[in-house]
């Protein structure tokens, strides 16, 4: 066990918080891809497919297999741009509105799981470390490419 590998524990605990979120969602008929359904809801469909690759610094690749997916099970569609032909805004079918409720309600339930034991003002500073992490494995070159094999939580 590689204890002092920062990248192992957050592997292990991504892999650990992605099995426990599908058993809680396991009702839905999508096995991942949730946080995309929630970026859409929180953007009110004005997000362009390369705005949400963005967004969530996704490769082309890997956004238009989510996308897909989410659309052949009748979660998200895309639509005109009015003002842009090259562009299609990405929108929450009637569909996904209670799926979006308790995706939402099961990140809560497992954030929650994940730091019991944590007071809050621990909780609020664990959350800023963790960012701060993020930002700092970035560095000022331009983002990796993240592949399809990290976890979609």
């Amino acid at each position: 066990m590689p204890t002092s590998s920062l990248g192992y524990w957050c592997s292990i605990a991504a892999h650990q918080y992605f099995a426990r979120l599908q058993e809680k969602l396991a009702h839905l008929d999508i096995t991942h891809w949730f946080y995309v359904l929630l970026t859409i809801e929180e953007a009110e469909g004005k997000l362009s497919q390369q705005e949400l690759a963005d967004r969530l610094n996704l490769d082309k690749v890997a956004m238009t297999r989510a996308l897909d997916h989410l659309g052949e099970k009748g979660y998200v569609e895309r639509c005109d741009c009015e003002g842009d032909r090259r562009k299609y805004l990405i929108k929450l079918t009637p569909k996904a509105r209670p799926a979006v409720k308790a995706i939402r309600k099961a990140y809560e339930e497992l954030n929650e799981e994940a730091m019991k034991g944590l007071k809050k003002a621990d909780r609020t500073v664990f959350l800023e470390q963790l960012m701060m992490t993020v930002k700092n494995l970035r560095g000022e070159n331009p983002p990796a490419v993240v592949t399809t094999k990290r976890v979609n939580a």
